[in-house]
């Protein structure tokens, strides 16, 4: 599981080591190379208004398990708690990260090289469906956003567009990009008695295509013309965060 995290003073990427709670009370423990140190950060700031500042844009939990409760006092602990055996199953190194104190050198390496293995791309193409739940898991299903601008490129006079790219605006603190390539297909009107933003979405591959449409159906056979959706052969995205 990998993780954009953005703040007003940092931006970085980091594998997720120990993930807490649900919903808006998620939170997590990443480790930041440049200054060598674990922390744990909830994933959206509630303070004045909710912003987001953690991203998880990879949500492979290989390698990690599970616990249902973990107690870091009588009053306080973790619910729904998923990590890497070292971590999560040390509530003394957890109490530390969560204090911002010292931890042991062989933990820090650990994470360090850990986190060196990260691949990070600018664009990332959707080819499956665990591609298609990072994507969704990155924008919050695009829920709240709305379709900011469609361009396209048509390579040849009376055909269709090749290359499509849709900009999703209110992705919950961040824009995102989708490239819809090869015999594309666009399905989007304005409708001054509908609204803009989108409720929920989902990725669908049917027959070489992969859809985008605007609800989370389970079928291309459920698409009709009520729905906003796009398909291509090929599909990639990136997101633009801002601190």
């Amino acid at each position: 599981m990998i993780a954009k995290i953005v703040t007003s003073e940092k931006e970085y990427y980091s594998n997720v080591f120990a993930k807490f709670n649900q919903g808006f009370n998620e939170t997590v423990i990443v480790f930041n190379n440049e200054n060598e140190q674990f922390e744990l950060i909830k994933v959206y700031d509630g303070s004045r208004s909710f912003k987001r500042k953690v991203f998880i844009i990879d949500t492979d939990m290989d390698g990690m398990v599970e616990k249902s409760i973990i107690k870091l006092s009588l009053i306080n602990g973790f619910k729904n708690c998923f990590g890497y055996d070292w971590i999560i199953n040390n509530v003394k190194l957890i109490k530390k990260i969560k204090a911002n104190k010292k931890v042991d050198i062989k933990y820090i390496e650990l994470a360090k090289k850990t986190n060196e293995k990260m691949e990070i791309n600018e664009w990332k193409y959707v080819k499956n469906e665990k591609d298609a739940k990072d994507l969704l898991s990155a924008v919050s299903r695009f829920h709240d956003a709305i379709i900011n601008n469609i361009s396209y490129e048509v390579k040849e006079v009376y055909k269709d567009p090749k290359v499509v790219q849709v900009l999703f605006t209110g992705c919950w603190d961040c824009d995102i990009l989708l490239e819809f390539q090869s015999d594309v297909l666009i399905h989007f009107s304005i409708d001054e008695n509908n609204s803009y933003e989108i409720m929920d979405s989902n990725i669908l591959f049917d027959d070489g295509y992969i859809y985008w449409v605007d609800d989370d159906i389970e079928n291309i056979k459920e698409i009709n013309d009520n729905y906003t959706y796009f398909r291509g052969r090929f599909l990639k995205w990136k997101s633009i965060t801002k601190k």
